[in-house]
Order: structure tokens, then C-alpha cells, then sequence
């Protein structure tokens, strides 16, 4: 499996508070079957998780290297998660990492946020040449209330990230079943754990992974859980 969405990185947001933490987290993960993971920290200037470019790429590499002195045999990528706002989404455009150095920007809202509001910000990244994913899009009331905004989405060029849990109903029941019924209409593109620690929000992913297959297909689940983000992140084999 492959894990697009995570706050591993310690001591950047509201993720890990510690480096031991940290590694406790990939443990979980890879012994869970998670071959390769994305950290993508909190970019959310409202709540003042300022990670710019330079200083979550200098603190990855230094993790890296504790992480490869331990011997943890998972494959670790960068991004971030971007709290958009249109003028945060303008004056600090240069700040946000995509997955991996690719095109793909994951990016969230408010969970109240209007399902106008979401769209138009998928226009806005769009225009600047950069592909949308949607983090956890059975979280918002907009989407829950009218799932209609998930189909625009999509067909608008946005792709949409579930989280691992919301199919356990550990969001609660509204978006565990918004997640069902996007499940259906294979509005789901990518998973991720949204890890923040490893005990309520963990890095295990396989009990999803056998929910998702049993319900809608071992394909289905085989694609959004590995294969598609093997193809955005570039990788082999």
C-alpha cells in the first residue's frame, strides 16, 4: 500500500511531537504492509502551521537520515497538506509542496466550507497548471449534504483522497457513510492515513484496504490504495 497523506514529520504541526514518535509510525505502517509514504505537514496559515519549502525539505532530509540509521525498510516521499484560501492560495503560491515534486497538490478546507468555495479553488489551481486532491472529502458538510459537489470535482480534473478511517466510521457516522456511497460511484481515487500519531489517528491501513476489497472489489481497492498513487509519484515497478 501507499499512503499519500501524513503528518509523520515530528515536531512541524499538530502530527508527531516527537522523532521517536516518528519512527513508531513508519514501524506501524510498514509492518501494517505500507511500502512507501507520503509527509505531507500542515501548510495552514489560519492556525499558524507555517512549514515553508526550504525548512520542511531541510528537516525531511535530516529525518531521512535517522530514518535510514534504523533500518525501517519503507519509502518515505514529500509534500504538504494545504489549507486553501484564496488569498493564502495567492501570497504564499511559491511555499506550497506537491507530492513528490510532481503536479499533484493536495490541498483541504474548512469543514463547514461552502461546496462552492471548493470548486473554485479547484479553477484556481487548475490555472496554474497544477492538478487538485481533495484530503478527505467525505469530512465536509458540503459533500455530505450534496454529493454532487464530489462529481463536479472530478469533473473538473480533481482527484479525491479518502481517509482510512471515515470507512471504519471512526469520522463519524455522516462521513463514513458519504464514503460508502462516493465508494460506489468510484469518486475515490487515493488513500491515506492522515496519520497523527500512533494510537486514535495510526498509519494502519490494511483494515480499510479488506473493506474497501470485500465491498466494492479487490481492483477497485488495489487501485486507489497503491497503483494510482504509484503513478503520480513516479514510481517503478
Amino acid at each position: 500500500m501507499i499512503d499519500i497523506h501524513s503528518h509523520v514529520l515530528p515536531l512541524v504541526d499538530d502530527g508527531s511531537s516527537s522523532i521517536e514518535m516518528s519512527l513508531k509510525m513508519l514501524q506501524q505502517a510498514y509492518q501494517d504492509g505500507t511500502d512507501a509514504i507520503v509527509l505531507t505537514p500542515h501548510l495552514a496559515y489560519p492556525y499558524r502551521f507555517i512549514n515553508p519549502k526550504e525548512k520542511i525539505e531541510s528537516l525531511f532530509k535530516d529525518f531521512q537520515r535517522i530514518v535510514d540509521d534504523e533500518h525501517i525498510p519503507i519509502k518515505m516521499y514529500l509534500g504538504c497538506e494545504f489549507l486553501f484560501t484564496k488569498d493564502d492560495f495567492e501570497n504564499h503560491f511559491h511555499e506550497i509542496r506537491t507530492l513528490n515534486n510532481s503536479q499533484y497538490m493536495l490541498m483541504e478546507f474548512y469543514f463547514d466550507c461552502d461546496g462552492e468555495e471548493i470548486l473554485e479553488a479547484i479553477s484556481h489551481v487548475k490555472e496554474r497548471g497544477y492538478i487538485p486532491i481533495i484530503a478527505h472529502p467525505e469530512r465536509y458538510e458540503a459533500i455530505q449534504i450534496d454529493e454532487d459537489v464530489a462529481f463536479k470535482a472530478k469533473e473538473m480534473g480533481a482527484y479525491l483522497q479518502m481517509n482510512k478511517a471515515s470507512i471504519l466510521g471512526r469520522h463519524g457516522t455522516r462521513a463514513q457513510e458519504c464514503i460508502y456511497r462516493m465508494l460506489e460511484n468510484h469518486l475515490i481515487s487515493f488513500v491515506g492515513s492522515d496519520a497523527h500519531n500512533v494510537t486514535t489517528r495510526n498509519t494502519f491501513m490494511y483494515k480499510s484496504y479488506q473493506e474497501v476489497s470485500y465491498y466494492f472489489g479487490s481492483d477497485y481497492a488495489n487501485a486507489i490504495f497503491k497503483n494510482n498513487a504509484k503513478n503520480i509519484l513516479g514510481i517503478e515497478g
